[in-house]
C-alpha cells in the first residue's frame, strides 16, 4: 500500500482537478491518497519519469511489471508514467506476466502476455488473450506434454500462435533442457509444428559452460523469441549459443546461424551481439535485436540494427542505440525501431525504458520503482473500451468531502462529467472536468447528497456512467 504523499511519478504528484470546484477560488486540492480511492484494490508499481517526454511516437507503453512491490501484472502507461490499465496477477512468490503487447487475431487488435510460475529462467504458464473491451477470447498453451514458456509469442495471419517451450531429456550422460518450438492453431489447441533443438542445435554450440554435476539442469540454448519471415521460416534467437539461427518451416533444419561459435555470416567487429533478445525482422529487410551484451555487468547494452548480405554472408551495422548509463542489461530486453524511425529500448533486468529519436537523442527516460522488473517494454497503438462501468468513490477528510473517477483501461476518456442529486433517482449534471491521469479527484463544494460520473471522450459522448455513491 502507498504511503500518503507518495508519488506515482517522479517529482509530481497525482495531479488533482477540483470536480466540482473547478472555478471557486480558493478550492483546497485534496490529500494525495495512499492508494486509489476508486479503486482501492490495484496497487501498481510506480513509473519514474527520469526524462519527461518530448516529441515521442504515438502510442502507449507496455509493461511486464514484476518484483518487491505489492502488485505487479501487466500494465500499460502513458508518456507520463500514469497507469492506463493494469491487472494485477496472482498471489504467489514465483508468479509472474511477461510479453504484454498487441498484435491481431481473426482481423481484430487484441492484447496477448503469459502468466505463470517461473522456475530458473523459464516459465509453466498460459498466454491470455484479450480484445478491445478486456474480455478473454482464447487462452494458449503448447502441447504434447511441453510447458508454455514465458518468453515469447507471435500470432502469425494464419491465427496460430508460435511459442517457445522447454524439455528436460538425457543427453550425453547429462540432464539437458532441451528447446522446443511450436504452432499451435489458436482455436482448437491442435499443435501443427513441434520442433526440437537437440535435432538440429548440438550442445558444443552453447557458449555457457556445463554444470559440474551431470545431474543439474544443463540449458544450453536458451531460446528467448521467434518470428517467421514473409516466406514462413522461423528466426529464433537463443541467448545461451550467443545465436540467431533461421530455421526451415517445411523441414526444421537450420539454414543459417548468425553469431556463436558456428556463424554462418562474417560479422563485423561492431556488429557483435551476446546474450541477446528479441531478434526480429523490420520491413526493410533489416534485422534488429536487443544486444545484451554480457550476462553481467560491464558493456553497455544496446538495440541494434544489422545489414545482412544473404549471398556474401556478411553482417554490418547500420544502427545502434545505448543505454543511456552506458549500463549493461544482463537479463531480459526488447528493442523496436517505431514507425516514424524512433527507437524504443526496454533495458529488462534494469527496470527502465527509454525512446530515442531517429538520431540517437533520448526524447523520454523513466524506471520502475520498488525493485521492479519488466521483461520487456513496447511502444503501441491501442484503443481499450472496457464493458465495465466507470468507477467512483468518496472521501473526507477534516470536514471536506473528495470525488474520485477512474476506469481502468478506458483510453478514450478526456472528461468527467458530474451528476448530483438529492436522491439517486434525481442526478443531474453539475459541470464537467478534465480527465487527470489515472484517478481524477477533487473536493465537493455542493450539498447534495448522491453523486455519480460520467465518462466523454474527445467529443463529449458518453462513453459509460458509474453507479451513484453518497
Amino acid at each position: 500500500m502507498r504511503k500518503p504523499g507518495s508519488r506515482l511519478v517522479a517529482g509530481a504528484a497525482l495531479a488533482m482537478t477540483a470536480l466540482v470546484a473547478a472555478a471557486i477560488p480558493g478550492a483546497a486540492a485534496p490529500p494525495v491518497p495512499s492508494q486509489y480511492a476508486s479503486r482501492p484494490d490495484l496497487s501498481p508499481p510506480q513509473v519514474q519519469i527520469e526524462s519527461p517526454a518530448r516529441g515521442t511516437e504515438p502510442g502507449y507503453i507496455f509493461l511486464d511489471a514484476r518484483g518487491t512491490a505489492t502488485q505487479g501484472g501487466p500494465m500499460i502507461v502513458d508518456d507520463s508514467g500514469q497507469p492506463v490499465w493494469f491487472r494485477p496477477y496472482g498471489d504467489g512468490m514465483s508468479r509472474v506476466s511477461t510479453s504484454l503487447r498487441t498484435q491481431t487475431y481473426r482481423g481484430q487488435p487484441v492484447l496477448t502476455w503469459w502468466e505463470g510460475d517461473q522456475d530458473e529462467g523459464w516459465g509453466d504458464g498460459e498466454f491470455h488473450v484479450l480484445d478491445q473491451s478486456y474480455e478473454e477470447v482464447a487462452t494458449v498453451r503448447t502441447g504434447n506434454g511441453i510447458d508454455t514458456d514465458l518468453h515469447d509469442m507471435t500470432i502469425t495471419p494464419r491465427d496460430t500462435a508460435l511459442l517457445l517451450g522447454y524439455h528436460q531429456v538425457e543427453r550425453d550422460g547429462r540432464q539437458v533442457v532441451e528447446g522446443v518450438i511450436q504452432e499451435v492453431d489458436i482455436a482448437t489447441g491442435r499443435v501443427l509444428f513441434d520442433w526440437r533443438s537437440l535435432d538440429h542445435v548440438g550442445l558444443e554450440e552453447s557458449t555457457i559452460p556445463a554444470p559440474a554435476d551431470p545431474n543439474a539442469l544443463f540449458d544450453y540454448l536458451h531460446p528467448n523469441s521467434v518470428t517467421e519471415d514473409a516466406n514462413g521460416n522461423l528466426l529464433l534467437s537463443a541467448r545461451n549459443t550467443d545465436a540467431v539461427y533461421q530455421i526451415d518451416r517445411a523441414t526444421g533444419a537450420i539454414q543459417w546461424r548468425l553469431g556463436g561459435v558456428r556463424s554462418d555470416f562474417a560479422v563485423d567487429p561492431a556488429a557483435r551481439f551476446a546474450r541477446q533478445h528479441d531478434a526480429r525482422w523490420l520491413p526493410t529487410g533489416q534485422l534488429s535485436i536487443f544486444d545484451n551484451a554480457s550476462d553481467v555487468p560491464g558493456p553497455p547494452s544496446r538495440g541494434i540494427v544489422l545489414d545482412l548480405d544473404p549471398v556474401a554472408r556478411t553482417a554490418r551495422l547500420a544502427q545502434s542505440v545505448a543505454h543511456p548509463g552506458g549500463t549493461t542489461s544482463p537479463t531480459q530486453g526488447s528493442y523496436q525501431v517505431l514507425p516514424g524511425g524512433h527507437h524504443f529500448v526496454g533495458w529488462g533486468s534494469q527496470g527502465q525504458f527509454t525512446e530515442y529519436d531517429a538520431a540517437g537523442g533520448v526524447v523520454l527516460h523513466a524506471s520502475l520503482g520498488d525493485g521492479m522488473q519488466s521483461y520487456r517494454a513496447l511502444r503501441l497503438p491501442w484503443v481499450g473500451t472496457p464493458k465495465t462501468k466507470p468507477d467512483v468513490a468518496l472521501s473526507e477528510e477534516n470536514g471536506s468531502r473528495y470525488l474520485h473517477s477512474s476506469w481502468n483501461g478506458a483510453t478514450e476518456v478526456r472528461s468527467w462529467r458530474i451528476l448530483a442529486g438529492d436522491t439517486e433517482l434525481d442526478l443531474k449534471p453539475i459541470g464537467d472536468v478534465a480527465k487527470s491521469g489515472f484517478e481524477t479527484s477533487g473536493q465537493l463544494v455542493r450539498p447534495e447528497r448522491y453523486f455519480a460520473v460520467e465518462a466523454l471522450d474527445a467529443q463529449g459522448q458518453v462513453l459509460g456512467r458509474s453507479d451513484p455513491v453518497s
